[in-house]
């Protein structure tokens, strides 16, 4: 079991309670002497044995808490127009397992999606946390302008040339609903500086060029950061 805690995560008796202590007691039925991963998700993670098992919290004893290494991918920002249905969570949950720093809505001309349920996708971005052991939650803000974007920018668009990602910095992705940015959008962006690159010779739904983008950037650094 991999358990998400307030940070910071320190050493000695912690006392868990809500939903994870209900998932501990209820889905894993851990008990007295079991084995149990800590982490804070804000790069801290501790090896811990559960103590006790009552019925509306764990009682565990934790080792000193190690950070864990953050992966490149973790000073890239996604902001992508926020797909339909589903397609936001499944979005969400793999920026997370690749390591992304940061999730933006965007708010654009032609989206569907100018409200997220952000209680939600917390939720799901803790779990993907758990699940890929990456130290670090993934950060989700509010929904966005184009025009409140900051930073370096690359805007996926099908015109642009080959994603060809540099040396590993602050970057922020832009990745447009269905049916692209419009051509003021796109303008407006390549004004401010953005480069516009493709990531393939296909359509890609939104949540599929960001997942994407996440791995071409987030692989790219890796293998710069171990030459």
């Amino acid at each position: 079991m991999r358990t998400l805690l307030a940070a910071p995560l320190t050493a000695g008796w912690i006392e868990i309670r809500g939903e994870e202590a209900h998932h501990g007691r209820t889905v894993l039925r851990l008990a007295q002497g079991d084995q149990v991963r800590l982490a804070d998700g804000a790069g801290q993670a501790a090896s811990g044995v559960v103590a006790q098992v009552a019925r509306d919290r764990l009682m565990v004893h934790c080792a000193d808490p190690q950070p864990v290494a953050d992966p490149p991918a973790i000073h890239l920002t996604i902001a992508a127009a926020a797909p339909k249905g589903d397609r936001l969570a499944d979005l969400v949950r793999m920026l997370s397992e690749l390591g992304v720093g940061r999730y933006i809505p965007l708010l654009t001309e032609r989206g569907e999606r100018d409200q997220v349920n952000a209680e939600r996708l917390d939720r799901i971005a803790r779990e993907a946390l758990k699940q890929s052991r990456r130290g670090r939650l993934l950060a989700i803000d509010p929904p966005r302008q184009l025009a409140e974007l900051g930073g370096a920018l690359v805007v996926c668009d099908p015109a642009g040339a080959p994603a060809r990602p540099g040396p590993m910095s602050e970057i922020t992705v832009v990745i447009g609903p269905e049916g692209g940015l419009t051509a003021a959008e796109l303008a407006g962006l390549s004004a401010r500086g953005a480069m516009a690159v493709r990531l393939g010779g296909n359509i890609l739904r939104i949540e599929t060029a960001a997942a994407a983008a996440a791995a071409v950037w987030g692989t790219a650094w890796e293998a710069r950061h171990h030459v």
